[in-house]
């Protein structure tokens, strides 16, 4: 990928996430979007932190038995 190409590709992902930005954050429709999302989000965010905490329990179980 040449720097011509880099530079196109990353000025594209800026529009793109700055006009999704500006929609939820700046639209009442993104602001109902957002409140729907958030409890879903946290929900969400909730689940990862215990299969975290699972993971980190099964490997502490394990590690016993590997020395």
């Amino acid at each position: 990928m040449n720097d011509r190409t880099s530079i196109l590709l990353s000025a594209l992902a800026g529009a793109v996430i700055g006009g999704c930005a500006g929609y939820l954050f700046l639209t009442d429709e993104g602001r109902r979007l957002r409140e729907d999302l958030e409890p879903k989000l946290a929900g969400l965010a909730d689940e990862i932190e215990r299969a975290r905490s699972m993971v980190k329990d099964a490997r502490a179980d394990v590690r016993p038995f590997g020395r």
